[in-house]
């Protein structure tokens, strides 16, 4: 952050850390009530059997991927279907020695 700009937000008793906590979150929050807030409607995951290295060996392309709580959300397209996989990495400290993904087919 620029010196002046930080002079500047202290001078009028803000803090940079204060402006980034006030900054919306996406999506918005369940409880916001807003008039581009959209319903929450009930969406069909139905799981699949089958890993996110399995679907993408068999053609699948990666349309979006992003991090979540506990590791990469991945979503792919494969033959007119749309997968949402959740991957989870090895991890020493517990008895989960392999990255594993969960899919579920959104349509």
């Amino acid at each position: 952050m620029k010196p002046i700009f930080a002079a500047a937000l202290l001078g009028m008793g803000l803090s940079p850390i204060a402006l980034h906590a006030q900054q919306p979150r996406w999506p918005l929050a369940e409880s916001a009530k807003s008039p581009t807030k959209a319903l929450s409607v009930p969406t069909k995951l139905d799981p699949v059997v089958q890993s996110l290295s399995d679907i993408l060996n068999g053609g699948g392309q990666v349309v979006n991927a992003s991090v979540g709580d506990d590791g990469p959300i991945v979503t792919v397209r494969s033959r007119k279907t749309n997968f949402l996989c959740l991957v989870r990495g090895a991890n020493p400290a517990t008895d989960q020695t392999v990255a594993t993904s969960e899919c579920y087919k959104l349509n």
